[in-house]
């Protein structure tokens, strides 16, 4: 067992209203905080956009009011009007399935539901205009759960089933999540272009709070205009060419974005000088990943979180570091033991409908971690750890972020549990032909050890989707729920690779003789 206490810092962010947030920040009225492709809003109007929803929500009854839209300034708005009012925010993020969406709205028993469209299934109660945008507000029959003291946000982005907990919020934790991260990045007005969803927790709090507090502008173009459908960028030129014409000074990445970027790179793309700081969390990146992307110009930092911290839980900012998500935030403290990360502080309050978390003791992250000289590394999620038949314990997440570094290979999947070898799944750009995809996987398999090589593989014909629950919310393979949706090629991979050993002694006789 190895443990390790951080040492904690007395930072405490009172449980503000939404107003003093904006109000607080050192913008001045003039100043353009929020931005769209279509128009930009100083702070004294978006602050009056934000006072037109206020005096709308305050006439609504119940404690949760649930939110449907793509991203937008009226998005960031709402979400600031909503604390302001003392309601709990559900936001939904576009690419819920309709049975997700249901689960999230049954669960929370939100008394109302906002959204863009016009929608037939319950009642219009009202139509505000707000930053360019129609919302329209519908009368829920939801009843009104148990919340937790406190609760300003429930987040239900994450988890390996196709319903996820709900994860809840304060206000305070959310706040000191977002100053931390002002502190650790200390970049005096920040330029952020929004290209993750803002239902997403981590593009919500580092994305848009964390920014402001630092006298920075937010730029939310709506998820379309970036190039996606639902979950999936079909566009990319769309994308390149916002981060191009905006020239923002941040970027928030998952691993499959940043790949794009770097794939983009090396077929001549130039990345605006602007760019300062691109954080990438979601999931394990390889190193050799990152060392493209610096390679290239892109100042890529690894970061780690989970949404029972309020997103953010650890940032890297040394330069040129390739391994590592860096130091933990200050506002909280942390031990290794058994190889497993647990953390103490200003967490969440405790999960939707479930026991409330006591604030002095530990959570375990389910996360495999280890210290080095700049903070911490993650190794990928215990309960994602296999154990082969030969005893050995290999995490997936490492060949995956290997095979994943590839320019080219979009999603990996790799399983193993109880067997001799290991075996992917893997989705790839139709530009890359099934004998250079070969050469790729044998390219990572020379940088393994041998039981931890992907000995057989299958090439899948379309991408695994959070529609299809097959991914979550925040992009991480539902494990359980792939096997059973592949069990038949899974199946073919190990028979295959069976009936390749039974000829193997055959093959070694003839070639002795």
């Amino acid at each position: 067992m190895w443990s390790n206490i951080a040492t904690k810092r007395n930072i405490c962010w009172r449980d503000c209203a939404m107003h003093d947030f904006l109000n607080s920040t050192s913008h001045h009225s003039q100043e353009i905080v929020v931005a769209d492709e279509y128009q930009s809003w100083t702070k004294h109007d978006f602050q009056q956009q934000c006072e037109v929803l206020v005096e709308h929500l305050s006439t609504l009854d119940g404690a949760c009011v649930a939110f449907h839209m793509d991203n937008s300034p009226a998005w960031i708005a709402l979400d600031l009007a909503l604390s302001e009012c003392n309601k709990i925010a559900l936001p939904l993020p576009l690419f819920f399935t309709q049975a997700q969406c249901e689960h999230a709205l049954s669960e929370s028993g939100a008394s109302w539901l906002i959204s863009e469209a016009v929608l037939q299934l319950y009642p219009h109660s009202k139509t505000i205009s707000v930053c360019g945008r129609q919302l329209h507000v519908y009368r829920l029959n939801g009843k009104a759960t148990g919340y937790f003291a406190g609760t300003r946000k429930i987040t239900f982005t994450s988890g390996s089933t196709g319903s996820p907990k709900g994860v809840c919020l304060s206000q305070a934790t959310m706040m000191q999540v977002a100053h931390s991260l002002s502190q650790r990045l200390d970049l005096e007005k920040p330029r952020h272009l929004c290209l993750l969803p803002l239902a997403v927790l981590l593009e919500n709090i580092a994305g848009v709070y964390a920014p402001l507090l630092s006298c920075g502008q937010i730029f939310a173009p709506s998820l379309h205009s970036l190039g996606y459908q639902g979950s999936q960028l079909q566009a990319p030129d769309k994308l390149l060419a916002c981060i191009s014409d905006f020239e923002p000074n941040t970027l928030i990445l998952v691993p499959e974005l940043l790949q794009l970027l770097v794939h983009a790179c090396s077929q001549g793309w130039q990345p605006p000088s602007s760019l300062r700081f691109i954080a990438v969390g979601g999931a394990r990146v390889d190193s050799y990943l990152l060392a493209q992307a610096i390679a290239f110009g892109l100042p890529v930092y690894q970061g780690y979180g989970l949404s029972e911290a309020g997103s953010v839980v650890a940032l890297n900012t040394a330069d040129g570091k390739l391994t590592g998500v860096g130091e933990v935030l200050p506002h909280l403290e942390y031990k290794i033991e058994h190889g497993q990360l647990y953390l103490r502080g200003p967490l969440y309050l405790g999960y939707l409908n479930g026991a409330q978390h006591n604030p002095e003791s530990w959570l375990a992250t389910e996360d495999l971690a280890k210290q080095d000289t700049t903070g911490l590394v993650i190794h990928g999620r215990h309960k994602n750890q296999l154990i082969l038949s030969n005893g050995r314990n290999v995490s997936p997440e490492w060949p995956e972020a290997l095979l994943l570094s590839h320019c080219g290979v979009l999603q990996a999947i790799v399983f193993g549990e109880a067997r001799a070898h290991l075996v992917a799944l893997i989705y790839a750009s139709s530009q890359l032909s099934d004998s250079q995809l070969t050469k790729l996987v044998t390219q990572t398999n020379s940088l393994l050890p041998d039981y931890a090589r992907v000995d057989s593989w299958h090439r899948l014909e379309h991408p695994l989707s959070v529609q299809a629950e097959l991914l979550t919310s925040n992009g991480r393979p539902r494990r359980d729920a792939i096997a059973r949706h592949y069990q038949t090629e899974l199946t073919a991979l190990y028979q295959t690779y069976t009936e390749e050993q039974a000829l193997q002694p055959q093959i070694r006789l003839e070639k002795s003789i």
